[in-house]
């Protein structure tokens, strides 16, 4: 490609996050005018409503994009994951943290049920805020992954809850993850859009980060595990009582992990 063509590319980009930014920083300063006029306190952690340019965790700010800095490195490939995993259940990607191990791969977690089957939809659930459409394909990856599955299973136009494989609603939606300052401009749908791609063999500088924020959620140390280990040894069930933190369980799901027996007896003998 010519380099005045690139440049142009790279202006353009920059505009349209720019443009994006300024949507989002505004809904933000809406969020908070409302939120304070009804007597609510602004923070810059949980589920509430948080100040405008606030840090977020793992880098960025609040109601605005993440940008890679501009010496950083540039996306590259290698050989897709086979999906072959190890003698644990658990999927080895030999040049990322040693802690990254995930249970599911992308397809594994399609077919279960996530995200009320609206994840592929470029309009599928409700409104962020730096726009209506984002950029997300279902045929971006192999047809596999969604052979002989109805599109309302992963295409749909609305969250719908039975879709899901525990039959409840769990997580945020788009206008939360980019409210809270989560989303990089290269995946703009989320963790999961990351997680396909890295599967199929992209690398890029937010793979530490990302893979930084599946430990904190799912690993030997992540609170969604941990809850869900205290949660059924509580209630003193079995380790797979799906009807234990149904929610919890879900949300997992989201993050590409399965409780197993090693995993939850593991836990018990610490």
């Amino acid at each position: 490609m010519p380099k005045r063509l690139r440049e142009v590319g790279r202006e353009t980009a920059a505009a349209d996050v720019e443009a994006a930014n300024k949507r989002g920083r505004a809904a933000g300063i809406a969020a908070v005018r409302a939120a304070t006029q009804r007597g609510l306190t602004i923070v810059n952690h949980g589920a509430g409503t948080m100040p405008v340019g606030a840090p977020a965790p793992h880098g960025g700010e609040r109601y605005s994009l993440l940008e890679d800095h501009e010496h950083a490195q540039q996306p590259y490939t290698v050989a897709a994951h086979d999906g072959t995993k190890g003698a644990d259940g658990e999927l080895v990607f030999v040049d990322a943290p040693p802690e990254f191990r995930p249970s599911l791969t992308p397809a594994e977690c399609i077919r279960k049920g996530i995200f009320g089957g609206c994840y592929f939809n470029p309009r599928g659930g409700k409104e962020g805020i730096f726009g209506r459409d984002v950029a997300v394909d279902a045929a971006e990856f192999p047809a596999s992954w969604f052979a002989d599955l109805p599109e309302a299973l992963f295409r749909s136009r609305r969250y719908h809850v039975p879709t899901n494989c525990y039959g409840v609603k769990s997580g945020f939606g788009q206008k939360e993850w980019e409210s809270k300052g989560w989303i990089h401009v290269q995946d703009p749908r989320g963790w999961f859009q990351w997680y396909c791609r890295f599967y199929m063999g992209r690398r890029s500088a937010d793979d530490a980060r990302q893979c930084a924020r599946w430990c904190a959620c799912a690993s030997p140390r992540g609170r969604w595990r941990n809850q869900l280990c205290g949660a059924i040894a509580r209630h003193g069930g079995s380790w797979a009582d799906a009807s234990v933190s149904p929610v919890i369980r879900q949300t997992l799901l989201h993050w590409a992990y399965e409780l197993s027996e090693a995993d939850y007896r593991a836990w018990l003998a610490r």
